[in-house]
């Protein structure tokens, strides 16, 4: 019992130094109204334009890749949808949608600094999964 005890805080002790620090979108010029405004506008931008950017993308294929398209069915003789190019086409549209979110905070003058190096007088606060910091 002691064993199974000892590798458990073994455990514990392994996760909890594991953890990676926070990071915050940070611009010292701006404060952090001014940080949430702006995440806003550059994650609707991002959304909005990743939305536009996959169905270009759709629709440049071959049209015989449409010919199927994806639906729910309950025959039972139908065989499993492959549903890995609508996976992948998300996948990538996430993707999408993060990059451009990062490139208009960066363009704004944000960038990403960890917990540990903003001053104690920073005020933060959390958007979404975001993460920001501002005066």
């Amino acid at each position: 019992m002691r064993t199974i005890a000892s590798i458990l805080a073994l455990i514990g002790l392994i996760f909890s130094g594991c953890s990676s620090p926070r990071h915050y979108w940070f611009n010292p010029d701006k404060s952090l109204s001014a940080a949430r405004r702006d995440c806003r506008e550059c994650y609707d931008q991002a959304v909005e334009q990743a939305a536009e950017d996959v169905a270009d993308e759709y629709y440049r294929r071959p049209p015989e890749m449409h010919e199927t398209p994806y639906f729910s069915t309950h025959s039972k003789t139908s065989q499993s949808l492959d549903l890995e190019p609508l996976w992948d086409s998300t996948l990538w549209g996430t993707n999408h949608r993060e990059n451009l979110f990062r490139g208009c905070m960066k363009s704004r003058g944000y960038r990403l600094v960890r917990e540990d190096q903003l001053s104690r007088h920073v005020r933060k606060s959390s958007m979404r999964t975001y993460k920001l910091a501002g005066k």
